[in-house]
């Protein structure tokens, strides 16, 4: 994949984000609004399009393919998980504070809100599909390991959030939809697209007015925000890339894989800091450098990617 073609569609989004950027800053839109739009895309739309793109005839290979970017997923987060409590330890960051927000913020992709949007742009109806499945072990990571991380416990409510997640439920109906070739009525399949193509521009629309809550001249000084970005958006990405490709991962399907996992902290880092009364402001930060740096750093991994002859 050419260099200026990802950073074509990285722009496309990055424009979308600049229209949520100046919605919020001129007051059209509240962050009461934001945190409405963030509900609707999690419970709504993001299902929908989760659907829609299992919505296709039973292939054997195409299924099979699913079952490995799932398995691809989850050693993706064991291993984010593994590095990021190996080098964010107590000896090295003694603030606690700042031991798990870098932790979380390094393992945890914006698998969603970017994730999606940049599948759909660079891969359309495979991305999707294949990328749901990381979204479903996304769901599963966070609300246990990641609730685990913030708070020092998992309680069941928790557990329960994870297993019925929309997100989750839209994956495993979509595959049983798609293993048995169900297929919807017309006007239900349409209005099921429908509102999938919100996905995109509404996504963008939140990141963007997220971006807000950081002011932009105290973005830049946190030398220790800079290093968790460095390992969410290069180290890692660059090194799950090069085991996956010496494992035999290649083409479409490793792209559908390393888009997600590729991709800025995730927003939810924010979310569950203020669910566990931890100071929310680092994990701003760490979300809008992350996001601003993916313009950079998303398209020079996918060019890695094609220098590998993926």
């Amino acid at each position: 994949m050419a260099f200026y073609t990802t950073l074509n569609q990285v722009i496309v989004l990055f424009l979308l984000m600049g229209v949520g950027y100046v919605l919020t800053k001129s007051g059209m839109i509240s962050s009461k609004t934001t945190d409405q739009l963030t509900t609707l895309l999690c419970y709504i739309v993001s299902p929908a399009i989760i659907l829609y793109v299992f919505l296709r005839k039973f292939e054997q290979d195409k299924f099979n393919n699913l079952l490995i970017a799932a398995a691809a997923a989850i050693f993706i987060h064991i291993f984010n998980i593994i590095v990021c409590t190996l080098i964010f330890n107590k000896k090295t960051v003694k603030d606690d504070n700042r031991r798990i927000v870098s932790q979380f913020a390094s393992i945890y992709a914006n698998a969603g809100f970017m994730g999606f949007p940049l599948l759909q742009a660079l891969v359309q109806n495979n991305g999707l599909f294949y990328g749901s499945a990381y979204n479903g072990v996304f769901q599963l990571f966070n609300w246990t390991h990641g609730i685990l991380l913030y708070s020092g416990k998992v309680e069941k409510k928790s557990v329960a959030k994870a297993l019925l997640n929309p997100n989750l439920i839209a994956v495993i109906v979509g595959t049983v939809m798609f293993r048995f070739s169900v297929s919807l009525p017309g006007p239900l399949y349409s209005t099921v697209k429908y509102i999938s193509d919100l996905n995109t521009p509404l996504s963008m629309i939140v990141i963007g007015a997220a971006i807000t809550q950081v002011p932009l001249k105290e973005l830049f000084n946190d030398a220790f925000v800079w290093i968790t970005v460095l390992m969410r958006n290069l180290v890692l990405p660059l090194s799950i890339l090069f085991i996956l490709h010496s494992v035999g991962l290649h083409g479409e399907l490793l792209l559908c894989v390393m888009i997600p996992a590729s991709c800025p902290t995730a927003g939810v880092t924010v979310l569950l800091a203020k669910l566990t009364g931890r100071d929310a402001a680092m994990p701003a930060k760490a979300m809008t450098l992350s996001t601003i740096m993916c313009l950079i750093t998303l398209p020079f991994i996918l060019s890695v990617m094609n220098w590998l002859k993926f």
